[in-house]
């Protein structure tokens, strides 16, 4: 595949930035555009092939990501959710259980909402023998009943349900954020005379012309979540700013050109990728810098664009770190997101 005979052009009229909760962005309303998340199960430089692609993510539980979400609901949405006091049990079993009580809630019976729960949580479903049962509800009964002693009061607000390991890390996570000021000035700056804009998850669609290699055109669509961007209309500049948590050191995150020693007494430099590279985190920015500077052309603001990754470190010391996405790093995402995007739409086309 050339991609100088090649071209994406993002329909200007077509561009739309929306604030809408995540249950939304990945409803059957939005299934046919194109994610960052998507494009990497094509990529086969990743072990992605059309197969993945086509078949699209399995759920599964993770515990890393239940507390990044704790944090970012936190950080960037406290006035939508609340993180609950009543602790539900670690791992699948604390999902599994949450799923038992909202079954419940919708008049299931008790025999019903257990096995609907197996299923949903993916907690041994189809292998969910006798025993298992009876240990699964055992463990779960003291969070089904404080649910049910202490509900909280209604609010308009998303509550959310840590395990005590979680939750732990959780509290630790965010002292680590209040201690360093860098972080919340950087989602929430303020100006001279006016602060700038903030934007906390907000969505974008558009629609993109691909041109293929053989000259055929084909108009695909394409969508991103932004965890936080600003707008400084003082110094005419935007910022884009994503909010990552990280289970290693957090100057790990970036990568790291390490000195080692040889057996002959040699010195030498190896580079080792972190998470950044790792999780290809450089065509998730580029992708979604791209979009938002179309939606700041649209809107005739020729402002200069920034980029940072915001790490949260859920390890000891819980420190954060705010890294600036190098231009470069940004040319090497585009140049990847183009790779893919094209590489995508040949095959929607053969269909």
């Amino acid at each position: 595949m050339s991609l100088s005979k090649t071209a994406i052009r993002i329909l200007p009229e077509t561009i739309k930035l929306i604030k809408i909760t995540d249950a939304e962005y990945f409803s059957a309303e939005y299934k046919e555009y194109i994610s960052n998340s998507k494009l990497g199960l094509a990529d086969p430089n990743n072990d992605g092939s059309r197969e993945k692609y086509e078949s699209g993510f399995s759920s599964d539980y993770s515990a890393s990501f239940e507390l990044g979400s704790a944090i970012h609901a936190k950080v960037l949405q406290p006035e939508e959710f609340i993180i609950s006091d009543i602790r539900k049990p670690s791992g699948k079993l604390g999902l599994f259980a949450e799923y038992v009580y909202d079954f419940r809630q919708t008049g299931k019976s008790i025999k019903e909402s257990i096995l609907l729960a197996s299923e949903k949580a993916n907690y041994y479903s189809g292998k969910f023998t006798i025993t298992r049962e009876k240990t699964a509800i055992k463990q779960s009964l003291p969070f089904y009943l404080n649910r049910i002693r202490f509900k909280e009061e209604p609010t308009n607000k998303v509550t959310l349900y840590l395990s005590d390991a979680s939750a732990s890390k959780f509290t630790k996570c965010m002292d680590g954020i209040e201690r360093d000021p860098n972080v919340l000035n950087t989602l929430r700056p303020k100006g001279l005379l006016s602060d700038p804009e903030c934007y906390n998850e907000y969505a974008i669609f558009a629609e993109a012309e691909v041109t293929l290699e053989s000259g055929e055109v084909k108009i695909v669509k394409l969508k991103a979540k932004l965890d936080n961007f600003t707008i400084d209309h003082e110094t005419q500049v935007y910022t884009l700013n994503d909010l990552k948590t990280t289970g290693k050191p957090v100057s790990f995150f970036m990568g790291n050109t390490v000195t080692q020693v040889g057996d002959d007494g040699s010195i030498s430099k190896v580079w080792h990728d972190g998470s950044f590279q790792k999780y290809s985190y450089y065509r998730q920015m580029g992708m979604y810098l791209w979009l938002l500077s179309c939606y700041m052309q649209q809107n005739k603001l020729n402002y200069k664009p920034k980029a940072n990754m915001v790490v949260v470190e859920t390890i000891p010391e819980f420190r954060t770190k705010i890294y600036p996405v190098k231009p470069k790093d940004i040319k090497k995402g585009l140049d990847d997101f183009k790779r893919l995007l094209i590489m995508v739409s040949e095959w929607i086309e053969k269909r």
